[in-house]
């Protein structure tokens, strides 16, 4: 056993990336028991994904530790290696199942980050005749991404008690994080139970709706996770059902808040006053964005019709989950105007610190906040004007890093769409898929509307999609610092080696002549 730990090596983002590929093995191996209940194939190909994808995270796992000097740029972008080695992984069980064949690997992968990413957009044309083992793993999908593998890899592993919060903060992306508890892996558990408890929830709530029992746990992972994967090609349409869509709808604006206040609300205990002035914006924002629809489209469905539309997509893109209802990107059925008050749904999305995308509601309060600060300050040069959500003052720091978010996001969104558009898509198409993938929200405008899928974009376009929806779920600061991270190993390591050869460098004085 000395002998086993003296071959481990140091590295964080590759001993968690093997503690998130035994977690998503063990995801395969019950979607595999669920093939076999079930009887409708893809059992065999489910377990042997699982065995591959446990043995290779644990031999990840057993030959490397995590650092205990792990700061932020380092547990950002071990999140990120993460991510993108269980999307790799969530490859298996649609090539060894035949449901994507071996010859569009890329789309296996498309499938795979749209899961872990909760993004929702689909390659797959007939979602019904997929296996139901299969299915079951693609909504898991989205469960383990939408709270996040890395809360729960720091709930169990006391060895990622250091940089801890950094990697929480990562899951629940915001300006700021938020703890429950003094101990970080207190915290991630205690996220995870309320996970657990609303999955739950949603879950009987939907078989006392009517559905199945396969329907209502595979919608119930994927309407928490806010990710909008469906058993069904016609999604939400497929049961025409009221209850239903208003169970969901009720669940879909609960997890696009903030996991935080739903603690704080339990337990009865008393939580940051800015947050609570987000939810009151977020509550406004899928309000408003409701009454707008019913306004806009007032000409074109009947009255019956418009109430449920408008407060299903409100809720559906508000909350950035993208389940589809009818399809609202022809103008026979919506008018451009309400589609635009969709697009502006994409780019909002949550509440901080929950699993919705978007830039969240939290960065819009604070650039309104600024630009209104700053057109007093044009008139009144020597006041101070400090920036309050509620009883809190934003932090310089704070708003400064917001801003700096909102910039990058929209230059990549615009960097995307010009990419998608460049590649073969028409402009309505391009820019939407753009703007739709990198706010994990799925379904888009034009040709790729809630009843199509991603076959609409150009098969060439599509990786321009997997990356946005990347920088979407991770956040953009974090995924570009697994670059500089791995940049920065590879140097340490580089320098380590020459350092052992060589011994360590000296400083001598030169003779002076």
């Amino acid at each position: 056993m000395s002998g086993l730990g003296q071959r481990r090596f140091e590295s964080t983002p590759v001993h968690i990336s093997g503690v998130a590929l035994m977690f998503v093995g063990i995801g395969m191996a019950l979607s595999a028991v669920v093939a076999l209940i079930d009887g409708g194939g893809g059992a065999l190909a489910l377990g042997t994904s699982a065995a591959i994808t446990a043995g290779v995270g644990s031999a990840m796992n057993r030959s490397t530790t995590a650092s205990d000097r792990a700061d932020s740029p380092l547990a950002f972008a071990s999140v990120a290696w993460a991510w993108l080695a269980v999307s790799i992984a969530g490859t298996m069980p649609y090539l060894f199942s035949g449901v994507i064949g071996w010859g569009e690997a890329d789309n296996a992968l498309f499938e795979s980050i749209s899961g872990f990413t909760c993004t929702g957009a689909t390659i797959l044309a007939d979602i019904d005749g997929v296996p139901h083992g299969v299915l079951f793993f693609r909504s898991l999908t989205q469960w383990f991404g939408g709270m996040g593998l890395i809360v729960l890899a720091v709930s169990v592993l006391p060895a990622l008690k250091v940089g801890g919060l950094e990697l929480i903060a990562n899951e629940a992306p915001g300006p700021t994080a938020d703890r429950f508890t003094p101990r970080i892996a207190a915290t991630a558990r205690r996220l995870w139970m309320l996970y657990g408890a609303f999955t739950l929830a949603v879950a009987l709530a939907l078989l006392a709706a009517g559905t199945s029992l396969f329907d209502a746990v595979t919608h119930a992972f994927t309407t928490v996770a806010t990710g909008g994967f469906s058993t069904h090609s016609a999604s939400i349409a497929f049961f025409d059902s009221v209850a239903v869509e208003l169970v969901l709808i009720v669940g879909m604006i609960t997890c696009g808040a903030s996991f935080s206040i739903h603690w704080h609300v339990i337990t009865r205990t008393k939580s940051q006053r800015r947050s609570y002035s987000e939810l009151r914006w977020y509550l406004a924002l899928i309000g408003g964005a409701a009454i707008a629809l019913l306004v806009l489209n007032s000409g074109k469905l009947s009255l019956g019709d418009n109430l449920r539309e408008a407060a299903f997509y409100a809720a559906s893109l508000g909350s950035n989950t993208g389940y589809g209802l009818t399809d609202y990107a022809h103008e026979q059925f919506w008018t451009p105007s309400a589609q635009l008050v969709l697009l502006a749904l994409f780019v909002i999305g949550g509440m901080t610190g929950s699993t919705a995308g978007g830039i969240k509601v939290l960065r819009l309060q604070i650039v309104a906040r600024y630009a209104i600060r700053e057109v007093i300050r044009a008139r009144h040069r020597r006041a101070v004007l400090p920036m309050r959500l509620g009883d809190t003052t934003v932090a310089e720091d704070v708003a400064a890093r917001a801003l700096g978010f909102v910039l990058l996001y929209l230059g990549l969104a615009l960097a995307g769409g010009v990419l998608m558009t460049a590649l073969g898509n028409d402009l309505e198409t391009g820019f939407s898929g753009a703007v739709s993938a990198i706010g994990t929200v799925g379904p888009a405008l034009g040709e790729a509307g809630p009843t199509s899928s991603a076959l609409a974009f150009e098969r060439a376009s599509r990786p321009v999609m997997m990356v946005l929806m990347l920088f979407g779920r991770l956040e953009v600061f974090p995924t570009m610092l697994m670059f500089v991270a791995a940049v920065r190993v590879g140097t340490r390591s580089r320098y380590q080696r020459l350092t052992a050869t060589r011994g360590p460098r000296r400083l001598t004085r030169r003779p002076v002549r």
